[in-house]
């Protein structure tokens, strides 16, 4: 039996193109699908943004033996990745994308900085040696793959506004509840946003969306596993170890610049497109360490396979993960609060707010505990429902250098 398989629904900026790379380079999963979806920037460009990936993967590849072995999706080409360009604008409200951080073209404008990482145009008719393209739209081949693989076997990994999979529940509600989980990496609880200050930027995007989904999870359709702000900022790599040296020397922990062979032609598509977002960061006050959001969730993904219990029981983690059930709704169209997750404290000790027995019985998803009039017979009885389901929330991992480790050794090679 193979690795399990995921659908990586992404909208490629800069983090997602980390992200992306290091699901590629790891055997526990096997990426079946690249949806792609507005929000870093309009769909039709993160799409190109994917094939400019692929195009410096595939020279990685070509150049640096080592490389082949590590990229092992790409070794075995009987049957390819699946590629689907989705949804252009959100369910509701006004369409935004993050350009003010990720470029105009997502990855920090390389396509007019550096017009060699942009592969020749590719004809309708013109097959691609690593993907397979879809003319379908994105949230009707993952509605395919969930029809086609057994149940509760495929993730979702959302690293971008929920609007692919919004339209597929919406499609086909009883074939998207086959998914075993979706992991997202979105929303704010408990930490300022980054796009205002209450929202996460996919949250923002598609709040409509996003609060589509959450009600899926509440009913028990699907199980939602966040890897908001919260968890995901604390999460940095610096960027000496993303940026090579010959492109800025940027001085280590040491305060020496490390020597480094020339960059292979990864380094040189990731340093290129890092430059800007270092400059950005500096500008915020933030350290000189490029914020790992997209690449969390993935490493969640990989680091907690699915499967071995029964849909509502606690996931089973790796060492080192903890996760937390949080109640909380999705603001849609507020001036200032659009894309809030409004986290309910009520009742949980968070404030020390008290509330009736039958409050925080309603808290828990729970119906009061005092008699209730019975529909069928009119007689008074007790009735108890079951708790309602609601999403997991990372609340931590093993720690920001564990991912150092990984991600740097994975998608490079480095030894950390």
């Amino acid at each position: 039996m193979g690795a399990p398989k995921i659908i990586l629904d992404t909208d490629p900026g800069v983090d997602d193109v980390l992200a992306i790379l290091l699901s590629l380079c790891s055997p526990e999963v096997d990426v079946a699908l690249i949806s792609i979806v507005f929000g870093n920037t309009h769909a039709p460009v993160a799409h190109s943004n994917l094939l400019k990936i692929y195009h410096s993967l595939a020279k990685e590849i070509a150049q640096i033996p080592e490389a082949e072995a590590r990229y092992h999706r790409l070794r075995s080409q009987e049957k390819k990745t699946l590629l689907a360009l989705g949804e252009d604008g959100p369910i509701g409200g006004e369409k935004a994308v993050a350009a003010y951080f990720h470029g105009p073209d997502g990855l920090s404008n390389i396509t007019e900085t550096h017009p060699h990482f942009t592969p020749p145009q590719f004809g309708p008719d013109e097959v691609h040696e690593h993907l397979d393209i879809s003319p379908k739209p994105a949230h009707e081949v993952i509605l395919d793959i969930l029809r086609d693989e057994p149940e509760d076997t495929v993730t979702i990994v959302a690293l971008g506004p929920l609007t692919n999979l919004a339209h597929a529940l919406r499609t086909d509600p009883t074939t998207f509840a086959r998914v075993s989980r979706i992991v997202w990496m979105g929303g704010a609880l408990d930490h300022p946003g980054n796009t205002s200050p209450s929202a996460e930027f996919n949250c923002f995007a598609d709040p409509y969306a996003a609060d589509q989904i959450l009600e899926a999870v509440k009913s028990g359709q699907i199980e939602l596993i966040m890897a908001p702000l919260d968890i995901t900022t604390p999460h940095m790599i610096p960027f000496f170890d993303l940026i090579h040296p010959s492109v800025i020397p940027i001085p280590n922990e040491s305060g020496e610049v490390t020597a480094k062979p020339d960059p292979t032609p990864l380094e040189s598509f990731v340093s290129a497109m890092l430059v800007r977002v270092r400059g950005l960061q500096a500008s915020f006050g933030l350290p000189d360490a490029m914020e790992m959001h997209d690449p969390v969730a993935v490493w969640y993904a990989i680091a907690n396979p699915p499967g071995g219990r029964t849909r509502g029981e606690a996931p089973v983690l790796g060492q080192g993960w903890e996760l937390k059930q949080r109640e909380f709704l999705i603001e849609r169209t507020g001036e200032l609060t659009r894309g809030m997750c409004v986290v309910d404290r009520r009742g949980t000790g968070e404030v020390g707010v008290d509330r009736s027995k039958n409050e925080k019985l309603k808290k828990q998803g729970l119906e009061s505990s005092l008699p209730k009039k019975d529909e069928e017979t009119g007689r008074m009885g007790e009735k108890i429902e079951k708790p309602k389901q609601l999403p997991w929330v990372i609340t931590k991992t093993p720690g920001a250098e564990e991912l150092r480790r990984v991600l740097l050794g994975r998608v490079f090679g480095a030894e950390i």
